[in-house]
């Protein structure tokens, strides 16, 4: 199916089965990447994805009404730093966040490097393609968190990089040569090698095992307590020693690819 890009909230309510949604007197708003596998509908009208059922998981636990609402990277930015939401997640690390917001990780992956097959070579490192002036990489706008700094130097720097307001869109190009190269995660990879069927033929996926990034959740310095941000921690602690984050994850990435998540 296509990936939806949403431009209203869409409200969803999650009520714990152990605590009642009035005992815990909180309504969090939650904001969320707009695309699959993260969150998306599909075409029956179900809302799906790791970050949905993540954020649902959360909500069970805490006994407290959530709504989500997804959108584009610069529109959460903007949200966040203006104390309109609660919480903002799963997302990397990122100085956009980091004023607003206190970062819990939630889990720890790598990066896979896509390469157009007609530039790949098995002999090559990320570093010799990062080098080559011949690749442009695809990247997303208002991310570009799979990048090292000298690397974003780098490929910025040289007008190497062509920006797409979505993965689907980056997927396609590099799929089609427009663009070389890009980055990406192993959950989303192993979507979009699915969802469109010349990616494989056309495409090499390279893991980076060198490259380590965390998913993670900010919790709004303003919005949430103290109380309330220990309370998450704990609910997120508990997520992973029971293996409830792990089956989460597991649904959405390939059983190869589980081996790169680790803290779960």
């Amino acid at each position: 199916m296509k990936t939806r890009l949403f431009t209203l909230p869409i409200i969803i309510l999650c009520f714990s089965t152990v605590v009642s949604a009035k005992d815990c007197g909180r309504r969090f708003r939650i904001i969320v990447n707009n695309y699959a596998p993260l969150f998306d509908v599909n075409n029956e009208g179900h809302v799906y994805g790791m970050t949905f059922d993540f954020m649902n998981e959360l909500s069970h636990r805490l006994g407290c009404v959530v709504s989500q609402a997804p959108m584009d990277a610069p529109r959460m930015h903007d949200d966040f730093k203006n104390w309109r939401a609660d919480i903002v997640g799963l997302v990397i690390p990122s100085e956009k966040f980091r004023a607003s917001g206190e970062y819990v990780p939630v889990y720890t992956t790598v990066r896979k490097l896509l390469v157009n097959k007609a530039y790949y070579d098995p002999s090559r490192t990320v570093a010799d393609y990062i080098k080559d002036g011949r690749i442009k990489f695809g990247d997303q706008i208002g991310t570009s968190f799979f990048l090292k700094p000298d690397e974003k130097s780098q490929l910025f720097g040289s007008g190497r990089i062509v920006e797409y307001p979505n993965p689907a869109i980056g997927y396609r190009q590099v799929a089609s040569g427009r663009v070389q190269a890009m980055f990406t995660s192993p959950v989303v990879y192993n979507y979009y090698q699915k969802a469109i069927p010349a990616f494989v033929q056309n495409v090499v996926a390279v893991p980076d095992p060198k490259y380590e990034m965390q998913g993670g959740i900010y919790l709004s310095l303003r919005r949430i307590s103290k109380s309330e941000a220990e309370q998450i921690k704990k609910a997120i602690s508990d997520m992973k020693k029971d293996g409830t984050l792990r089956r989460i994850v597991a649904k959405y990435a390939s059983a190869e690819d589980m081996n790169y998540y680790k803290d779960l």
